[in-house]
């Protein structure tokens, strides 16, 4: 009898629970990536009943789940589902029973599939930014076998690198230095910055996803320094897999040898990226023939070397929690790099030389926090704290007996460190279709500096306010006003304007206009160095006034998608005007400091075309960049200017696993200037020169290895020949440093991951 019975109540939960889920009609959608089957998180899934044309829209969680929720009469007469998210082709089906569905989006390679998120309210691609934003994604870092950000912006039309043997690689966008280029990672400004430059060397592209170019100011949004462009390096936040492993080696004929491990899990809605390495070269000099020797070596004159030997550890973890409307994260990096310059023997027996290292260390910390709210509202907070600290030491060594002790001499040892207290917050509205959205923002910044060439410790407060307005009259134009208010604890801080334009004419071509003012805010360096030993006599200036600027820009894309083959093209035109510049001048004798010099322009435009069929890759581009300063003004010369040219070739056999990659560059020569000294201003030119690099890589093993060759620097350029010399001693003719010559690299990969379920 009580076996009866519980068949009976049994069988009527059943009907219940059957009843239960016919009547609520809920359909539940999980969006995964085909071939991985690792979720696609904020895929936007719409439907559409085909009874009575109801729509809906949903976004699937961090989980790629989503419910629909419909009633039973209208599954019956069938759901239209139309699922899509960025770089993935449009998955759609017609529904008609509730239950679970898995939707598999296969990845699309003739989209623009790079998400940006600089200067934009939301991440969204660079197609459809108002901004002329330039993405260097993780495929073209790994074709470029670029180890650091100056490897991978060395190709890239109006940058110009220099190299530095000791204060490393720096960079100038539209004729302007580096001291108007802002450097970002995950929008935190990089502080610690050398002669008003932030060596690209120093920042390892191990877990960068991708790398962001704005060509002109973005005062408005990043404040201080974002005069000529602004570059946002994206680490890694997630894996393709529930668990992966990365390894990898790289090595050059030089003597160089960098090794790095990444490791990434995702369990439940946390995520865990951890990332580390080391770089090392044993140094380089011109005369050294063959492979380099790392055993006992005599020590003669063959010591120094123009490239220095130089050591590097770096580490990165970032982890993350996601909910459905909320997702907060933190972030730390640390980094240790050392640089051995080893000087030539003394006179007259040659018994013992001085030595100097150089040692710096980072480490950076931040929280984050995003917050998505619903009808295209955001919210996106970052705390950060980051600390600088450079040691130069220098010692006399005997040669013979090997032993050594600090030098005594004035300027002999020096530690410089710099800190950066970095928050910032913003609120966005940006729904979809909507002809107004706009963000809101306030970016605190505070830097202290201290050292033995800082007179005291000094620091600089930065706290303004931002905003801007996206207003759409049309379905194709959109315009974007916008204005930051800035409190400077040394200056007096102008309210910086900018406005955008972005038009779309018919599907194929975007025309785009900016116009922009900037402000830079002399350095800590600039207001209160004092370098003064037996071979220098540099001190700050503390009534400077801050550079600022006026940007305009135009621009026409052309994007065609055909047979799966992307034609593009674009035409670009800049200006920028820049008031009060400061540079280093001489006062008295071989005294020298900063001032404000005056006006200086900078204008030019570039060409560039490309074609894609995802097997083949062919781009071609060409600049000019013209500049016109004071010190041309007073001689009456005219517009310096430079050319460059570019192109890149990649194929691709998918099946077989090959790939190989072409990258060249040609850099015209640039007018250039030094102090002679006699305290003249004398003006010449850096001679023109070309880069090339090929790479050939074969996967193996499903692809969870791959092997790359190559070379670098093709036509073994070195030196560059200068009409005047680089330093604030220097004139005359000479040379500067640009790269190692041609070298031959081999790279090692290892890539495993665990599938999802």
């Amino acid at each position: 009898m009580w076996k009866v019975l519980a068949v009976v109540r049994w069988a009527l939960t059943l009907l219940v629970l059957v009843g239960t889920a016919r009547s609520s009609g809920q359909v539940s959608l999980t969006v995964i990536e085909e071939g991985l089957g690792t979720p696609v998180p904020y895929a936007h899934v719409q439907y559409t009943t085909l009874d009575d044309g109801h729509t809906g829209l949903q976004v699937s969680g961090p989980d790629g789940r989503c419910a629909l929720p419909l009633a039973p009469e209208r599954l019956d007469a069938g759901v239209w589902v139309r699922v899509t998210f960025v770089g993935y082709n449009v998955w759609s089906d017609t529904v008609r029973t509730a239950g679970n569905i898995r939707c598999a989006l296969r990845r699309d390679p003739t989209q623009l599939h790079a998400v940006v998120v600089t200067g934009q309210y939301a991440p969204g691609t660079a197609e459809g930014a108002v901004h002329r934003l330039r993405v260097i994604d993780g495929d073209r870092i790994q074709r470029m076998a670029a180890q650091n950000l100056g490897d991978a912006l060395r190709d890239q039309l109006n940058i110009r690198l220099a190299q530095d043997n000791v204060l490393g690689s720096s960079v100038s966008m539209q004729g302007l230095s580096g001291e108007n280029v802002k450097v970002l990672i995950d929008g935190i400004p990089v502080t610690g910055r050398q002669n008003g430059n932030v060596d690209l060397s120093q920042i390892d592209l191990t877990g960068i996803e991708r790398i962001e170019v704005v060509e002109g100011p973005l005062s408005v949004n990043y404040g201080t320094n974002a005069l000529a462009g602004t570059i946002n390096l994206i680490t890694r936040k997630s894996g393709q897999a529930p668990a992966s492993l990365r390894a990898s080696m790289y090595a050059e004929h030089i003597g160089r040898l960098n090794t790095t491990v990444g490791a990434t899990r995702r369990w439940g809605s946390h995520e865990l990226v951890i990332n580390g390495g080391r770089n090392f070269f044993a140094g380089w000099d011109p005369r050294e023939r063959g492979l380099p020797s790392f055993g006992a070596q005599v020590a003669d004159t063959n010591r120094h070397q123009q490239w220095k030997p130089r050591e590097q550890y770096f580490a990165r973890a970032n982890y993350r929690w996601s909910g459905q409307r909320w997702s907060f994260g933190w972030k730390g990096e640390g980094m240790h790099d050392r640089i051995i310059d080893r000087g030539m023997p003394r006179a007259p027996y040659y018994e013992s030389a001085f030595d100097a290292a150089y040692v710096t260390t980072r480490l950076d910390q931040a929280l984050f926090a995003e917050g998505r709210l619903g009808h295209g509202r955001r919210i996106n907070a970052l705390a950060a704290h980051n600390r600088y600290q450079r040691t130069r030491n220098t010692w006399l060594r005997d040669l013979t007996t090997l032993g050594e002790a600090l030098s005594a001499a004035d300027g002999a040892q020096d530690t410089t460190r710099f800190t950066l207290t970095n928050v910032r917050a913003t609120f966005a509205s940006s729904p979809d279709g909507a002809r107004f959205r706009y963000e809101i923002g306030t970016d605190l910044n505070l830097e202290t500096g201290e050292g033995d060439r800082i007179d005291a410790r000094q620091r600089i407060g930065d706290y303004a306010a931002f905003a801007s307005l996206e207003w759409s009259p049309t379905e194709a134009v959109t315009i974007r006003p916008g204005a930051r208010f800035a409190y400077n604890t040394r200056f007096q801080a102008p309210l910086i304007p900018s406005v955008n334009m972005r038009w779309r004419l018919g599907d194929r071509f975007t025309l785009r206009g900016a116009f922009a003012e900037g402000f830079r805010a002399p350095s800590l360096k600039e207001l209160h160095l004092y370098f003064v030993d037996i071979n220098h006599d540099i001190t700050g200036n503390p009534d400077l006034r801050p550079e600022r600027s006026r940007s305009a820009s135009t621009g026409i894309a052309y994007r065609h998608a055909k047979d799966r083959v992307i034609y593009t093209s674009e035409a670009n035109l800049f200006y920028n005007d820049v008031r009060e510049l400061i540079q280093l001048a001489q006062v008295e004798g071989a005294s020298f400091t900063y001032v404000n010099i005056g006006r200086m322009r900078t204008t030019g435009g570039s060409l560039g075309a490309g074609w894609d069929n995802g097997h083949w890759n062919v781009s071609i581009g060409a600049s000019c960049t013209l500049r016109k300063d004071p010190f041309a003004e007073a001689q009456g010369e005219g517009w310096g200017y430079t050319p460059e040219l570019r192109g890149s070739i990649m194929r691709q056999w998918m099946r077989r696993g090959w790939s190989a990659s072409l990258f060249i560059k040609h850099q015209g020569e640039q007018p250039s200037y030094s102090i002679g000294l006699d305290g003249s201003v004398q003006r010449g030119s850096i001679s023109a020169f070309s880069l090339a690099d090929i790479t050939v890589t074969k996967q193996l093993w499903a692809k969870r290895i791959a092997v790359s060759a190559g070379c670098k620097d093709l036509f073994d350029v070195r030196n560059l020949n200068a009409t005047v010399g680089s330093g604030v001693h220097d004139s005359g003719s000479g040379s500067v440093p640009m790269t190692t010559g041609r070298t031959y690299f081999l790279r090692l990969e290892l890539d495993i991951k665990r599938k999802g379920a």
